[in-house]
């Protein structure tokens, strides 16, 4: 089974997205003559990118159409994201088209009117020069700033870096042939269609993603070059966003609007203005968490290409169409059929979708992405507890970590009370369980209460989220809670209030970066293993929740440096590492190993995990760069 489950974009559909996908790409086969803005909004993790996967997947068979994808994170540290997008999709265009017409020539010219455009950003922005056509006091200073910097060090520079200098000196200076900002923009307009024309395409789409995550000015750049140059006949923007993000950044951008006009803000009538066709994507309810929950673990089981699962996937998928209805999910049978030799492993998938479902759903908000990190962290502590040689009950962690993440005083409480008790089974959470299954029978009366022995217990049986979850199967009360809160080790129930600042401080100097966690190293040397236990799971959490790991997440530095000082937890750290996706990984992966691992049976882990990087088909560099690994030990040092 694999450890982690892939925070990416996806152009599987586990959730029924395809339908919006469809429709989204069904508009753009029907208006491939005219411009069109479409958005595709949703929360943070609803699932917006794997819907644009699924838009240019539909679209990838269609030589008549060019769809290309740009993320305007990706470009958040440009100065002028609005050069950025069009020089993206015109270099991309023409890569694509490179043979087609003139589309070199025209998108050649095209690049070179961009350096207008950079002229008057450098110079101040277009704001200066719209009315006038004539360079701004500032763009005149910013001129002179690079003719300056053009004679310092002249002496020690070549011919061919003079004349380099000299022509970026001249775009400062370079006058336009048409004196008038609206004259340039459309003239700009008319070449790009052009190029469309030249590149013997019926539509260009563009999918772009992420402008939620930008900064204001860069977001509101983005939408704006769209409108002012790319919006022609032919072309068509998928945005992304969330729409609340987008309004807050046209606020920011524009301070001094009217905050309402009629029945609705400024800020959702310009995002309207940009944005022809909303699309929203729903949040998840209870029946579709359920079927979202089961599909993820069932596919950690067998994997997406095992037949079976793609059998159970088309079942989901036709009753996610009406999941109202009360005969619709995924039946018990349904996943007894995925594989016979998997049988119990997929039982117990559904018992626990079934369980955690209704809670996590309410919880995350119908969230996918927090849906999938719940899981993931579920996951990589059942790991641990295995790898440190005690088993754990997948559901009663499931519930403790429902508990830990929507309801953290009453699990530090309840966590305290089972580390203290002499068996880890306080008689506190029996007595609780009891009076909330009580209230929640059938045959209890529609306005009885749960009521606690204790009256110091009530205020946790006046929460109607704590009822729900203390009548939750399974029962804890006869559990020893002891290795569940180990394998959580939260350092504010395992520590004391000095401890456990010390060792909060200590975790983020070592989630810091590199050079900020070696700095840390004597520190790390000298904790008890009990406070590095405790510095590992939080590193640990916080590489987890990072999500993305085709660089080195900040906090692996840390761990790598915790495991080197204290071995118990090598094989830990290697676990982790080896339950992440291939696809995922960067050949960062591979370094530095020598000096952190010296355990033997975690040497022996380190070379099996590389062995397996080595004979994968799904990442090549990371194949090729762990295969010189095991060819010369030495080479992954630092």
């Amino acid at each position: 089974m694999r450890v982690l489950i892939p925070d990416h974009e996806t152009a599987v559909d586990f959730l029924n997205y395809e339908a919006i996908a469809k429709t989204v790409a069904d508009l753009l086969r029907e208006s491939r003559h005219r411009a069109l803005t479409i958005g595709v909004h949703g929360d943070w993790g609803a699932g917006k990118s794997s819907v644009l996967k699924m838009v240019e997947a539909s679209m990838a068979g269609d030589k008549a159409v060019a769809c290309l994808w740009f993320n305007g994170w990706t470009f958040q540290g440009f100065d002028d994201a609005k050069t950025v997008l069009i020089e993206s999709i015109i270099t991309e265009l023409a890569r694509q088209r490179s043979t087609v017409g003139k589309v070199k020539k025209v998108s050649s010219s095209l690049l070179k009117r961009l350096d207008w455009l950079k002229m008057l950003r450098r110079g101040g922005g277009l704001a200066f020069t719209v009315a006038t056509g004539f360079p701004s006091p500032d763009m005149i200073t910013s001129a002179l700033a690079g003719i300056d910097a053009l004679t310092a060090g002249v002496k020690t520079m070549s011919p061919a870096d003079i004349e380099a200098r000299l022509a970026e000196a001249a775009t400062f200076l370079k006058a336009a042939d048409d004196h008038s900002v609206p004259q340039q923009i459309h003239e700009f307009r008319k070449e790009f269609e052009k190029l469309l024309e030249e590149a013997k395409i019926d539509q260009l789409v563009v999918l772009i993603d992420d402008l939620d995550r930008c900064l204001p000015a860069t977001a509101i750049d983005t939408l704006e070059a769209i409108r002012l140059f790319l919006f022609v006949p032919k072309t068509a923007f998928v945005i992304g966003a969330d729409e609340g993000m987008i309004e807050y950044a046209v606020r920011q951008h524009f301070p001094n609007l009217p905050l309402v006009s009629g029945p609705i803000s400024y800020a959702r009538h310009y995002l309207e203005k940009l944005i022809q066709v909303p699309f929203r994507i729903p949040a998840l309810g209870i029946p579709e968490s359920r079927t979202y929950v089961t599909l993820l673990i069932v596919e950690t089981l067998v994997g997406d290409q095992h037949q079976g699962f793609q059998t159970l996937l088309g079942k989901a998928r036709t009753s996610l169409n009406q999941p109202w209805l009360s005969s619709g999910g995924i039946k018990e049978a349904d996943i007894r059929a995925v594989d016979a030799g998997k049988k119990d492993e997929l039982e117990a998938a559904l018992l626990l979708a079934q369980q955690i479902a209704p809670i996590l759903a309410e919880g995350t908000r119908g969230n996918p992405r927090q849906i999938k990190r719940f899981l993931n962290a579920l996951f990589v502590r059942s790991a641990i507890a295995k790898a440190r040689g005690f088993g754990v009950n997948q559901t009663v962690l499931a519930k403790l970590m429902l508990a830990e993440r929507f309801q953290q005083d009453f699990y530090e409480h309840l966590a305290g009370a089972a580390m203290v008790a002499g068996e880890g089974r306080g008689a506190e959470l029996a007595a609780l369980e009891a009076a909330a299954t009580k209230a929640q029978t059938p045959t209890a009366a529609n306005d009885e209460k749960p009521t606690a022995a204790d009256p110091a217990a009530q205020k946790w049986l006046d929460r109607d989220w704590l009822q729900r979850w203390l009548a939750l199967k399974p029962s804890l009360a006869g559990t020893d809670l002891r290795p569940y809160v180990f394998v959580a080790r939260d350092k504010r129930v395992l520590a004391s209030p000095g401890e456990a600042s010390g060792i909060e401080t200590l975790v983020d100097t070592l989630g810091g970066s590199e050079m900020a966690a070696r700095s840390a190293e004597q520190q790390v040397k000298a904790l008890t293993p009990e406070a590095a236990s405790q510095a590992f799971s939080g590193l640990r959490e916080r590489v987890i929740r990072h999500g993305n790991f085709t660089t080195q997440p900040q906090g692996f530095e840390g761990l790598m440096i915790v495991a080197k000082h204290h071995p118990a937890h090598q094989r830990e750290l290697l676990t982790l590492l080896g339950g992440i996706p291939v696809g995922q990984l960067g050949f960062w992966a591979v370094k530095g190993w020598n000096e952190v691992i010296t355990d033997a049976e975690a040497k022996t882990q380190l070379r099996e995990l590389l062995s397996s990087w080595a004979g994968q088909n799904e990442n090549a560099p990371l194949r090729t760069v762990a295969g010189q690994a095991l060819a010369t030990p030495s080479r992954g040092t630092r």
